[in-house]
């Protein structure tokens, strides 16, 4: 697995201003056949999605491992999966499309700078570099908590980019009202993008905000479809190890074999 993992040490935004690690990790069968491409999965706090030794709190998702597990099944389709770090102390801000407050502090969001990031600097490398799939179907957007709101903010925006949504415990509860009026704008790209939504049973105060946002999506949508699906995790808390047990689940709905 380990020769399949790509490491970008600094990857430089002209639109933030600043430089991360991007690791991409490549399918069993990348180089096998140089005539196959593959669906992209850019997964948001890069640090904690692979095997932990960055991750926070020391728990990772192993995200790779479910994958190549996953296709071994034959459950899903090979994806190359892109883990983007967050800048930690910017991490906050580049994850809220709108402006806030936590812990007393003033956030300033910078949500729409890192869209503009994703979407206009690395999705196009990452594109030009390596055999994908370029179109909404078959490129993914997934993350927890913040990560969660930024990856609903910036599809919900963008369904001809990101088409397929992984939203993990998202904070909803950051600008709850701006985040139904989101919904009401974008209602279009509940008949066009696959998502899975869901929230653990013990994650304290997020259930509220929650609630009043899937209800709006729910209310909005063609449940016969079946490309929306929001699940409540009965015992799930708000950590790095629940999304690790849990992580299997949205990429089967987004990327699972028919």
């Amino acid at each position: 697995m380990r020769e399949r993992m790509l490491k970008i040490e600094e990857f430089t935004s002209k639109i933030l201003n600043n430089t991360r690690e991007i690791n991409i990790y490549l399918p069993p069968n990348y180089s096998r056949d140089i005539h196959v491409s593959y669906p992209v999965l850019y997964m948001h706090d890069g640090q904690n999605i692979f095997d932990g030794e960055r991750a926070f709190a020391g728990v990772g998702w192993n995200v790779h491992e479910v994958h190549d597990e996953l296709v071994a099944r034959g459950m899903i389709r090979e994806l190359i999966i892109v883990g983007i770090d967050n800048m930690q102390e910017d991490r906050l801000s580049e994850y809220a499309h709108t402006n806030g407050r936590y812990k007393r502090t003033r956030i300033k969001g910078k949500g729409k700078l890192y869209e503009r990031f994703l979407i206009e600097e690395l999705k196009p490398f990452i594109d030009e570099n390596f055999r994908t799939l370029p179109g909404p179907d078959n490129t993914g957007l997934m993350g927890s908590s913040m990560g969660g709101l930024v990856t609903f903010n910036i599809g919900f925006r963008n369904p001809h980019v990101f088409g397929r949504l992984g939203i993990i415990s998202p904070s909803f509860w950051w600008g709850t009202r701006a985040n139904i009026k989101t919904v009401d704008i974008h209602q279009e790209t509940l008949a066009t993008s696959r998502m899975w939504i869901d929230m653990g049973t013990k994650e304290g105060g997020l259930d509220r905000s929650f609630d009043r946002v899937v209800d709006r999506i729910l209310s909005k949508c063609d449940g016969s479809k079946g490309n929306i699906e929001a699940h409540w995790i009965m015992g799930a808390a708000h950590t790095e190890l629940d999304w690790q047990r849990r992580v299997h689940w949205p990429m089967i709905h987004l990327f699972g074999l028919e």
